[in-house]
């Protein structure tokens, strides 16, 4: 295999991934200790509901007696009796994840605080760049005893003798090598995953590398309660184990396209394909991407984010619905599930969704999806929104929509800062429409002319246009530093730093002490300091804004959203009522005078602040 490069962006950058195992089992466990040790299947229902139901989630134990995730529990019990099941809570005759957000919370709590940047991928996983924080343990004597349950990818032999000849290579070296930095980064990864499972009983494992592909490789080659290390100069060894269809981004379409086309099966394989023949075959854009992952480059950096980017509920149809108060029913539980997690992220995240999706999976039209600006949270507003998309794609007629739905999710998501009491966005998403329908009761008396009459448009039958009101907030001037707030559950994550500052190298206070034997504490105390940050950027266009003003730059954004839904609705509705207007004609200024009085044609708040 061809010598791989470094990436032109990776420089010296550490990135590492903690993947919790098997989460949904050691939650589990957590609460029942007598399960601890035994083979566990997580069921997503118990056998009276739905037909029965498949695992969702396998211990380790479990695997190795042959019990695999999908298995229906008569299947497992036909294999070994001595499996034990259990059965997630339900709300809503769906599954309730509340217990595993709430643990994950835990876990990413930790994390956020020994992190540069820190980048929550899913609900058991997620990336840490800690670039910065290895930058500050240079000259830090190794310690070989810190690195237990620590693998080399492309050494063999046990864990230990991995170790043992690994140090001696990292004995020679220059301490501002790669292969030194990153066996500082194994240690404080361990120091991690130490207190992960101190405070929370839980185990994970962890990749370390120079970007996210290598790192969450090296977390799936040793599991459980594992972490391996990986290096530019042994990816080509790790390829040579890895399906090409574990790398992130090749397990979908993508991948079996690639499959069948370039008639490949292992990860190592890419390398044999030129720049120009992968470009030929996959465009620009994709053929370079290609290129880079085949050689071990991945320029993509880790993206501050502690909460998750959007939150949807979802429910299968397995035997799949056809009728329209049948969905109808599903549509009220999901938007009250829904409704429950907007308040939960305004009251403990402080922040507000601006978007709303639907995705349904369709026997004729497949898999689809709507997307449409979300102004109000409460009940109505989301089953309006829900009741619109649907509509949007299926028609109906006598109570029957035109194709057989087998799956709907309902979505909230582009979150935003809530912003302040006693401001434009509040004001606006508060006000109370004039007719207002009231909560349903009892949902099998819905009606599909209950579900017709709530209306998604403007609180008022007025034609407001705020945009101009705003315009000075288009542009601020970044200040010269930001705060990056926390949750009520979850410690602030250390915010990103951003290329226009430079990087700082200020310690600020220790936030968790470490008790290592072969450190002072000095040291101990300046490994386990959270990086400081710089300026805020406003999360809806990306712009550099004042601290101060960051509220009031996102009433413009609102402002300018509302002010697009209610414009094109009531064009809509003109359109409709009257068809095409005639053109109305410009006034022509009398000759001779110079200045002229301006009519203003659209009675609007914009017009009032515009110069004249």
């Amino acid at each position: 295999m061809a010598e791989l490069e470094r990436g032109s962006n990776e420089g010296d950058r550490i990135i590492a991934l903690i993947d919790m195992d098997c989460f949904y089992c050691q939650v589990f466990v957590r609460q029942q200790p007598e399960l601890k040790g035994k083979p566990l299947a997580v069921l997503q229902y118990s056998d009276a509901i739905d037909g029965g139901s498949s695992a969702i989630a396998v211990s380790y134990e479990a695997r190795k007696l042959g019990i695999k995730r999908g298995m229906r529990k008569k299947d497992m019990m036909a294999i070994n009796p001595d499996v034990k099941t259990v059965v997630m809570p339900h709300h809503r005759k769906k599954a309730d994840l509340t217990m595993m957000r709430a643990a994950s919370s835990e876990v990413m709590a930790i994390l956020s605080k020994h992190a540069t940047i820190f980048e929550r991928a899913s609900i058991d996983e997620a990336f840490i760049d800690i670039t910065a924080n290895v930058k500050r343990m240079i000259g830090l004597p190794i310690n070989k005893s810190k690195l237990h349950k620590t693998f080399v990818a492309g050494y063999e032999g046990t864990q230990d003798e991995q170790i043992d000849k690994w140090s001696d290579h990292v004995s020679s070296l220059d301490h501002h090598s790669y292969d030194y930095k990153i066996t500082l980064a194994a240690v404080y990864v361990n120091m991690i995953r130490d207190q992960i499972l101190s405070e929370t009983q839980f185990t994970c494992s962890g990749g370390i590398g120079a970007n996210k592909i290598v790192a969450k490789l090296a977390a799936g080659t040793h599991k459980p309660d594992s972490q391996t290390m990986i290096t530019p100069d042994n990816i080509p060894a790790l390829y040579q184990t890895i399906n090409f269809t574990k790398i992130r981004n090749f397990g979908g379409k993508l991948g079996s396209a690639m499959q069948q086309e370039l008639g490949i099966e292992w990860a190592s394989e890419l390398v044999n394909f030129s720049q120009g023949d992968l470009i030929a075959k996959y465009g620009d854009k994709t053929g370079q991407w290609i290129y880079n992952i085949a050689r071990g480059i991945d320029n993509e950096p880790v993206k501050q984010r502690s909460l998750v980017k959007q939150s949807a509920c979802s429910k299968n149809f397995p035997q799949g619905i056809k009728l329209v108060s049948e969905l109808n029913k599903w549509v009220l539980d999901l938007a009250e599930e829904l409704e429950e997690r907007m308040a939960f992220e305004v009251t403990d995240n402080k922040r507000i969704a601006t978007q709303f999706t639907t995705h349904m999976r369709l026997k004729v039209g497949g898999s689809t999806s709507t997307q449409m600006p979300l102004v109000k949270c409460d009940l109505d507003h989301l089953i309006a929104s829900a009741n619109k998309c649907i509509n949007k794609k299926l028609s109906s007629k006598d109570g029957t929509y035109s194709d057989v739905v087998y799956m709907l999710s309902i979505c909230a998501g582009k979150f935003v800062p809530a912003p302040e009491k006693n401001n434009i966005f509040t004001m606006l998403r508060n006000k109370e429409p004039h007719s207002s329908s009231k909560h349903v009761e009892d949902k099998e008396s819905i009606t599909q002319s209950k579900w017709s009459s709530i209306d998604v448009k403007s609180e008022s039958d007025k034609k407001p246009t705020l945009g101009g009101f705003f315009e000075k907030l288009r542009c601020d001037v970044p200040s010269s530093s930001s705060a990056v707030t926390g949750t009520l559950d979850q410690p602030a994550a250390p915010p990103v730093k951003s290329e226009e500052s430079p990087e700082s190298e200020e310690c600020v206070k220790e936030n968790n002490r470490n008790s290592w034997n072969s450190l002072s504490e000095e040291d101990a105390k300046l490994m386990m300091q959270p990086i400081e940050g710089s300026k805020t950027r406003c999360p809806v266009c990306n712009k550099p804004v004042q601290e101060i003003k960051l509220a009031e730059h996102l009433d413009f954004h609102t402002a300018l959203t509302l002010q697009r839904q209610i414009e094109s609705e009531l064009r809509s509705q003109d359109s409709a009522s009257s068809g095409p207007s005639p053109k109305r004609k410009m006034p022509q200024p009398k000759k001779g005078n110079k200045k002229q009085k301006v009519s203003v044609q659209s009675k609007n708040i914009a017009s009032f602040f515009k110069k004249i």
